[in-house]
């Protein structure tokens, strides 16, 4: 990933539905050093999400940003760009953070990231 021509440093949090990439996320996020803007981009299969709710109530300066309603790297791809490109515009992450959905081949989200 890139902003401003430098790359961010970006992780890719992977898993089956329910093996606890939120929750990964969320001790990850603990563990942010101070100063550092992180950026959370969260892809959900279903039209609602409960991960999303669930890392707004437990993180504090840490943008969010959802994408439902369907895998990004194959069924909302040319969304996912889209949205991808103006949530790292509009928050200039220091680090990215990615959960996509537990659907996902993480191959495909890696292809679509390029």
């Amino acid at each position: 990933m890139w902003h401003t021509g430098q790359p961010i440093p970006t992780n890719i949090i992977t898993g089956f539905l329910g093996t606890g990439k939120t929750t990964a996320i969320l001790e990850l996020l603990k563990c942010r050093p101070a100063g550092e803007r992180w950026s959370v981009f969260v892809n959900e299969y279903g039209m609602v999400s409960i991960d999303d709710v669930l890392m707004e109530s437990k993180s504090q300066d840490v943008q969010i940003q959802e994408l439902a309603g369907g895998c990004f790297c194959c069924t909302t791809s040319a969304m996912m760009d889209t949205v991808l490109m103006q949530f790292i515009r509009r928050t200039k992450p220091d680090r990215l953070l990615i959960e996509p959905s537990g659907a996902g081949h993480p191959a495909r989200v890696i292809d679509a990231l390029r």
